[in-house]
């Protein structure tokens, strides 16, 4: 049986979760013959995940560790010394590979460090040492300010990303910055991979289709998704300042404000603002994780969300929820944008950045139905091109 490699993906996130399903989903229906392998040694790693649900293989950390001993005959040698039972196991995967995709959302530019930048290439230069066509679905490029200091890693990227099949670019920006700084012809401009995906065919990603336990929300609620990487931008008081200063308006306003993270890296920032509203009934956390798909069917049920995680925003424009987007890369004020929604985008780094943020609320809560429609009517134009039909048919894969 033939491979396919999905890199980029897994279970840490609900946007990750959302990009794998699709893929599996876009990637099953084309090849069905093929085994789907999900490279994530983060969910490896974690004991709470069933990986018998799936109807794809999970497998870890192999390109890091063996990428740099396929062009040095020594190395591998000794590598075959060491662990030479995961060597033949990594090369029997990917010898009888047919293509990587990689999912990515954010990982190549000046602002990771050369070791995210490296680890991202070893994926990719891995699976293109054994000759197998690499495809890099919709994501965030750049800057490319890398400066003569890290001059090496700057000019890996050009050389490894001139060897993918195809490099789809989510923003503008993105593309804009490949093109200028390496030149690259392989680029084309796409929406993000769950905005554009439609419905997910559970018989197709899960061996035992899940039970979803969708919470309930009373009538006229917002939901409240914060995103932790915030105070990485602004610190945690700034950030703690600007959340609960909404939550206070939407109180004001008569909403039941429910608190729920899109990541379990902002769990406990959502437990942070609770505390700030210990005695308020109308403020309630929703401490559990949910997947993307109880996700998806929660969101339906809020008027609308202020929110700074990128995929919740997706998820909710998705359903025709309108959304107060709290963020400060390129990719929400683009994302916005697609559906005439820019007047309610605000840059969390500054206090500059965030005032108007209340106004913008109440007036969200007069017009949040006649949102609703203006995103409902752009979706779509938004959903008409598909990225897998960049694949053909599973005579056509390996040409």
């Amino acid at each position: 049986m033939r491979n396919i490699i999905i890199t980029g993906g897994g279970m840490v996130n609900k946007g990750a979760q959302a990009m794998t399903l699709i893929a599996v989903h876009e990637l099953r229906r084309r090849y069905p013959d093929h085994e789907i392998y999900l490279y994530s040694p983060v969910d490896l790693a974690n004991p709470q995940l069933d990986t018998s649900l799936y109807r794809f293989r999970f497998t870890g950390w192999y390109p890091m560790k063996f990428a740099r001993c396929q062009k040095n005959p020594l190395l591998r040698l000794v590598t075959l010394l060491r662990s030479g039972t995961e060597l033949r196991e990594c090369e029997a995967i990917y010898r009888s590979c047919d293509a990587l995709v990689d999912i990515s959302g954010y990982a190549l530019g000046s602002n990771w460090s050369d070791k995210v930048c490296n680890d991202f290439l070893d994926i990719l230069e891995f699976a293109q040492g054994f000759g197998i066509p690499t495809y890099l679905m919709p994501q965030s490029f750049g800057p490319f300010d890398f400066g003569p200091e890290r001059r090496a890693v700057a000019e890996r990227i050009g050389s490894v990303l001139s060897k993918a099949r195809v490099i789809f670019a989510r923003e503008q920006e993105g593309y804009d910055a490949l093109a200028a700084a390496y030149g690259l012809k392989n680029i084309r401009l796409a929406k993000d991979l769950v905005l554009a995906g439609r419905e997910i065919d559970p018989d197709a990603v899960f061996a035992v289709p899940p039970v979803l336990d969708v919470p309930a929300a009373a009538p006229g609620s917002v939901g409240v998704i914060p995103n932790s990487m915030n105070i990485r931008m602004s610190g945690e008081d700034a950030v703690l300042s600007i959340y609960a200063e909404s939550i206070r308006r939407l109180l004001a306003l008569g909403k039941t404000v429910y608190i729920l993270s899109h990541s379990s890296m902002d769990a406990q920032l959502c437990r942070s603002l609770k505390d700030g509203f210990p005695d308020e009934e109308r403020v309630i956390l929703l401490d559990r994780e949910l997947s993307c798909l109880e996700f998806n069917a929660l969101v339906k049920r809020f008027d609308y969300l202020v929110a700074s995680r990128f995929h919740s925003i997706v998820h909710a424009f998705k359903n025709g929820i309108p959304c107060i987007a709290l963020g400060w890369a390129t990719k929400y004020h683009e994302l916005l944008k697609l559906f005439g929604q820019e007047g309610y985008i605000f840059d969390v780094r500054t206090a500059e950045g965030t005032a108007g943020l209340c106004d913008a609320i109440e007036r969200m809560n007069g017009v949040f139905a006649e949102e609703s429609a203006r995103i409902r009517a752009a979706l779509p134009a938004v959903q008409q091109e598909n990225v897998f039909d960049i694949f053909g048919t599973e005579k056509e894969l390996r040409v």
